[in-house]
């Protein structure tokens, strides 16, 4: 049996015939179906190869940018200048003008402001007419005065309508003295500030607020304690100044002798 198998498979495989048509149909079949991808496994010995390819990259690259640079190949870069020397002509951005940039001294400013001050206060006592004629003042000590109390009364006559008026009674303080009071006869007037100033008891009235003083005549006076006995009022004075409505300035003084 085993000397006959050889020749029947002989004879299957002569007698054997391929049947194309489905041959055809099962390959074309075949490259009609989607093809599935296999990413290819990817192995170790690829990471020597890259890194071994980057030195060698990197070696080149350092071999010709230094034959290029020793050749003078390459982009030119100019020098940076180097500064000027600072000679006895030439300035520095740190050695400017000292007269355009040194601050004032404390001591020219304060000049300054005193020149100015000066001026100005020049300027308004030019505007203030000290004998103006529509302004007539006169000071006295009451009669009712006596060894432990006095009152100097001050009397006002103004011919303008006055905006604004500053009245000052100074009393010399050449013995201890006490306010004892003051009056005006007119509501226009403020209470009078008592102060003491330089030597002096200091009776001070003002207009108030808005107030507008008509021309007439109006009485201001300042009452005071002090010693036993007469007292002299030979160093007291006092002092009106006053602005009318058109804006004119007037000032008026005077003593008690």
């Amino acid at each position: 049996m085993s000397d006959e198998l050889p020749d029947r498979l002989r004879a299957a495989a002569e007698g054997y015939e391929p049947d194309r048509d489905r041959m055809w149909a099962r390959v074309s079949e075949g490259m009609r179906e989607p093809r599935t991808g296999v990413e290819p496994v990817r192995t170790g010995w690829r990471i020597p190869q890259v890194a071994l390819a980057t030195g060698v990259a990197v070696v080149l690259i350092g071999a010709i940018v230094f034959f290029g640079h020793a050749m003078g190949i390459g982009p030119v870069v100019d020098p940076t200048p180097e500064p000027p020397a600072a000679g006895p002509g030439t300035r520095t951005a740190e050695a400017t003008d000292p007269a355009t940039t040194e601050d004032p001294s404390p001591d020219a400013t304060s000049e300054d402001v005193e020149q100015t001050t000066g001026a100005e206060a020049t300027t308004d006592a030019e505007d203030v007419d000290a004998s103006a004629d529509w302004l007539v003042t006169h000071g006295a000590i009451d009669q009712g005065s006596n060894d432990y109390w006095s009152q100097a009364t001050l009397t006002l006559q103004n011919d303008e309508p006055l905006v604004a008026l500053v009245v000052e009674l100074r009393v010399a303080e050449r013995e201890d003295l006490e306010s004892t009071g003051s009056w005006s006869t007119d509501s226009r007037f403020g209470d009078a500030v008592v102060t003491s100033e330089d030597g002096f008891l200091v009776y001070r009235w003002t207009l108030r607020d808005d107030a507008v003083l008509p021309a007439g005549e109006y009485t201001l006076a300042g009452q005071f304690g002090h010693q036993d006995g007469a007292r002299s009022a030979d160093d007291d004075r006092y002092t009106f100044e006053a602005e009318t409505e058109s804006g004119d300035q007037g000032r008026s003084e005077g003593d008690f002798a």
